[in-house]
């Protein structure tokens, strides 16, 4: 009886400059309850109205564990939602024909 060799194949680079995923820090995998977000300051709300805004799909949150916490990415574009730009950054309005 013969055996077939087979060839061991290197990993090859992914075709069209295509790079690996950045793999996410500890920092953003880590979920903080309403109360650490409040305890720490980084968002002017009580645990009690973020659970509000979260029930009410207001603000983005994860539900991990049955439980309401919040990422750094989280917290971070909950802070965008309620930015206020300046009028002179602001687009004019399209004209109308």
């Amino acid at each position: 009886m013969t055996t077939t060799a087979t060839s061991k194949r290197r990993p090859t680079a992914p075709r069209g400059g295509a790079t690996k995923p950045e793999q996410p820090s500890l920092e953003e995998l880590v979920h903080y309850s309403p109360e650490d977000v409040y305890k720490k300051g980084w968002l002017p709300f009580t645990p009690r109205t973020l659970r509000n805004k979260a029930n009410a799909r207001e603000i983005p949150y994860s539900i991990a564990g049955g439980r309401i916490s919040f990422t750094a990415r989280h917290i971070r574009e909950i802070a965008a939602m309620y930015e206020v730009r300046p009028i002179s950054e602001s687009k004019p309005a399209a004209p109308t024909s």
